[in-house]
């Protein structure tokens, strides 16, 4: 069997895989009303409360065992005023002391991997050819005889997983799904949020690569420098005139999908099949680049924690968590398991307080 020749032919199937497993996520969501009163909410039951008209909000029930989901109708200059937030927030990451450990595992594990940047290359090379491909450049043809965003083959349509384009595409279907259900302001909010990722992750990453100067895999090879050559702070005019010379690090492709993977993990953590999916393919991506020679293997471990990271800060900003223990006017679902009361009395002439708790 020709593997080559079946990859040309089925060249969609992982895309459309993951686009469609997508689609099941925010699906399920669809199938379920949106309530229009909170009384008509059970404990049974995983819908939304529809208060858009009353406070602006829709609550989610079933996300989490401790906590209600509470999520705002998105606005369009959302994705856009937050991105310096963003990268703010990064970088008051890395400098907290709790945070030092992951500081620590990242940077160790770039530095340990850097003097085997070459053999891995050359092995994945080996492992990609005979996986019939694997170890080509992407190729790519047009849409409508105008956008050259096609894959005509699996490598080339793994590689655009982690594309721009994947991800814009995935906001587009969280956007049409929440227009679809009557607003559901989850699914316009991670659409949202998308488009904000990819501005916060590609400012940062492209920042960054303009900062190590790392030689591209591509350009190593032509020049024969074993793991690529390091050029730290290129001139912005160097930079532009032979960009594979400095591009390497990090790895903007990983950044992009594990925040993309992590936004949409974050807004919907009762489908517990994201991360794992998320991950594997992520996985995929990073075999993919390797073999192709698109990138170090070094080059991940900061990509992946810029997208985690972003991915959180951008998906949490959104999301009010409402205690399921307590009651309030807006989200009186869950009965209180006890009730406080104060009193205050006066004892010889000295006053006291004294509290009541009936459960």
């Amino acid at each position: 069997m020709d593997l080559n020749k079946c990859s040309k032919r089925y060249w969609s199937t992982i895309p459309f895989f993951f686009f469609f497993l997508c689609f099941s996520a925010i699906a399920q969501t669809v199938e379920k009303p949106i309530a229009k009163d909170k009384n008509q909410v059970t404990e049974a039951t995983n819908i939304a409360i529809d208060t858009l008209k009353q406070n602006k909000t829709q609550l989610y029930y079933d996300c989490n065992s401790d906590y209600i989901y509470s999520f705002s109708k998105p606005k369009i200059w959302d994705m856009f005023r937050y991105v310096p937030s963003d990268i703010y927030h990064l970088g008051l990451f890395a400098v907290q002391k709790k945070n030092l450990k992951w500081d620590a595992l990242v940077l160790g594990s770039t530095l340990a991997l850097i003097p085997f940047d070459q053999k891995i290359l050359d092995n994945a090379g080996e492992l990609g050819h005979k996986m019939g491909g694997w170890d080509k450049d992407s190729q790519y043809g047009k849409l409508f005889g105008v956008l050259t965003i096609i894959p005509k083959n699996i490598p080339s349509g793994v590689y655009y997983m982690g594309n721009g384009g994947t991800t814009l595409l995935i906001a587009g279907l969280f956007y049409g799904i929440g227009k679809f259900s009557h607003n559901d302001a989850r699914a316009l909010t991670t659409s949202n949020e998308l488009v904000e990722c990819l501005f916060s992750v590609g400012i940062t990453t492209q920042t960054l690569k303009r900062i190590t100067g790392r030689q591209s895999t591509s350009r190593a090879i032509a020049d024969g420098n074993d793991g690529g050559a390091w050029n730290p702070a290129p001139s912005f005019s160097a930079f532009q005139r032979n960009t594979p010379n400095y591009d390497a690090m990090p790895s903007g492709h990983i950044a992009t999908f594990m925040s993309t993977i992590t936004i949409i993990a974050t807004n919907y953590p009762e489908y517990k099949w994201i991360k794992p999916v998320g991950y594997s393919a992520m996985s995929l991506l990073a075999f993919n680049m390797v073999s192709g020679k698109v990138h170090w293997v070094s080059d991940y471990p900061i990509g992946i924690l810029i997208g985690y990271v972003m991915g959180k800060q951008i998906a949490n900003r959104r999301i009010t968590k409402i205690s399921k223990h307590i009651t309030t006017d807006n989200a009186s679902i869950v009965k209180k398991k006890y009730i406080l009361n104060y009193e205050f009395n006066n004892f010889q002439n000295t006053p006291i307080i004294g509290a009541v708790i009936t459960f």
